[in-house]
């Protein structure tokens, strides 16, 4: 990511916040009180961050493209109407992929995964839509200091 977005922060921007994702998806069968297995964690981190980030990914690529040639807000606004159906679609295929061979499955290991991972696509998505583009304002300045070819935005603020 590092690479290919040219920026020092947006990397951190986005796994922090499918982190965030991922860390409000295994705190919910902990305060519920459900017994995960032991690999559980790193399983859903794993699925779960790399099959989300693409999403936040997506998003990112829009706000840059338009952050070049308009104002902070704008810029968000472009990115959501540019890529929110895409995020919905895939997460929701997702979800549906893994949530049937949660319920169906017999093995309590299996079925226990899948839930975890199709709660967790839903809740990406979430984070994705709504909690991405916030970041992506407060941090714009940020954003534009530590980015390739972004330098002189200021004069759009």
């Amino acid at each position: 990511m590092l690479i290919i977005l040219k920026s020092l922060s947006l990397p951190v921007i986005l796994v922090s916040t499918v982190e965030f994702a991922i860390i409000f998806n295994m705190a919910i069968p902990y305060y519920m009180g459900v017994k995960l297995p032991f690999i559980a964690s790193i399983v859903i981190g794993t699925i779960q961050l790399g099959a989300t980030i693409d999403y936040a990914i997506l998003m990112t690529t829009k706000y840059l493209e338009a952050r070049k040639k308009m104002d902070k807000k704008s810029s968000v606004k472009y990115a959501l109407d540019g890529s929110v159906s895409s995020i919905i679609v895939s997460a929701l295929c997702f979800f549906g992929a893994t949530f049937g061979v949660g319920i169906y499955s017999k093995l309590e290991m299996i079925s226990s995964l899948c839930i975890l991972i199709a709660r967790g696509a839903i809740i990406s998505m979430i984070v994705v839509i709504f909690v991405l583009p916030a970041l992506l304002i407060i941090f714009d300045k940020l954003i534009c200091k530590t980015t390739l070819g972004m330098k002189g935005r200021k004069k759009y603020e």
